[in-house]
């Protein structure tokens, strides 16, 4: 391909334009765009071939002579619905070009006419090309930042922070600093992301009865958590219960027992409200009672075991989350348990997990404090309860983080 045509492939059009704008500056016309299917385990792509004036002029001439020396043939019916599919994809791209020419100078002589009467853009054409007028303006409004602030960045991203509110992070950190230093910019990026995050007082610790239910997805290891929860209790000379309303899985009672057994406290089995009522009516001097349930992908399900667990005067929800999952699956999670009004956050799989800043993107949009966080399969030595100051050191990875003797 000569050295003056390129074609670029990116995850959307801004970063497209971006590379655009950096190989052939902004001279550079854009000749085609397409959308590249990513298959099972890659995300699509667009695929934008870009040129100086001079290579666009050729080309378009070339295509010109082209046209006009093929030969006619009669379609068929096939090549007719192949032709009405292109015309549509073509129209697309024809508007798509349209808005990417607004960010470089027209080539010389260009050429305008006039849309001919029916061909106006579909719905899903307009609601695309919305989509990359929004990307555009926030490319041209969003300030260039300092170099330092660009490593600090990219290295959140890599920790697994969400690319929005990382930026936000980083942005905040760079009005605040006095100095664009990347020592400046780090003591206020952990200012602004105390602000982000917010720890509370362990579950353990003993100042009045509690009732607690844990709530969250399948396999983030809650009966785990409720044992290493009831463990710390116990040593620190607390009377503890443990109650499971969890009759989904078989085994989960078996499981519940064992700890129990372990730890020389009651567990019980709660199949409905008036089971559940009757054993918290017996557990009336237990210090700590905490409620196991199942995750399901059934919402209905879901509902129906937090409300049990609701129905009992004073009882809170615990969240539970994998800090293992990605930033997209723990803001999923949040949001599929958000209408439970949970009041406290337990994050888990801390020692499996590959980015372990997405734990923000769950702390960010549920605005509860982290009062616990796991990192192994030890009953009870693999659980903390973090302070403010440690979680944000987890976010950034700067250094270790310590363990609450």
């Amino acid at each position: 391909m000569s050295a003056m045509i390129r074609t670029f492939r990116a995850p959307d059009a801004r970063e497209a334009l971006e590379a655009i704008k950096l190989a052939l500056g902004p001279d550079a016309v854009i000749l085609g765009t397409r959308e590249v299917k990513g298959g099972l385990f890659r995300k699509n792509e667009v695929e934008v071939t870009a040129a100086l004036p001079h290579a666009a002029e050729v080309t378009g001439k070339a295509a010109a002579a082209a046209a006009r020396y093929a030969a006619p043939a009669k379609a068929t019916a096939q090549e007719t619905e192949a032709a009405e599919a292109a015309e549509r994809r073509e129209e697309f791209h024809a508007a798509l070009r349209e808005e990417l020419r607004k960010d470089f100078v027209a080539p010389p002589r260009a050429e305008t006419r006039a849309e001919p009467p029916g061909l106006q853009p579909s719905a899903s054409v307009r609601d695309e090309l919305a989509k990359l007028r929004a990307e555009l303006q926030t490319m041209k409004s969003a300030p260039a930042l300092p170099s330092a602030a660009e490593a600090l960045l990219k290295h959140l991203l890599n920790r697994g922070m969400e690319e929005e509110l990382a930026r936000d992070a980083i942005t905040q950190a760079v009005e605040r600093a006095e100095q664009q230093t990347a020592p400046q910019l780090m003591a206020a990026l952990r200012e602004v992301l105390a602000e982000r995050v917010l720890a509370g007082r362990a579950p353990w610790l003993a100042d009045r009865r509690r009732i607690i239910g844990l709530i969250g997805p399948t396999g983030v290891g809650k009966t785990t958590t409720l044992a290493k929860l009831a463990a710390h209790a116990v040593k620190d000379g607390q009377k503890v219960a443990l109650i499971t309303v969890d009759t989904f899985r078989v085994g989960a009672s078996e499981q519940l027992g064992h700890y129990g057994s372990i730890m020389q406290v009651p567990s019980f089995v709660a199949r409905n409200r008036n089971e559940l009522e009757q054993i918290v009516s017996q557990c009336s001097r237990v210090d700590l009672i905490l409620i196991d349930t199942a995750g399901s992908p059934d919402p209905k399900a879901v509902q129906k075991q937090a409300e049990l667990v609701r129905s009992i005067s004073g009882a809170q929800l615990h969240l539970v989350v994998s800090v293992a999952a990605g930033p997209r699956d723990l803001a999923a999670v949040v949001e599929k348990y958000r209408h439970l009004a949970p009041e406290r956050l337990i994050l888990t799989k801390l020692d499996e997990a590959a980015c372990p800043a997405a734990f923000l993107s769950a702390s960010f949009r549920l605005s509860r404090p982290i009062v616990a966080v796991t990192d192994g399969q030890r009953v009870p030595e693999d659980i903390r309860s973090p302070s403010t100051p440690e979680l944000v050191e987890l976010l950034i990875g700067a250094q270790p983080v310590t363990r609450n003797p």
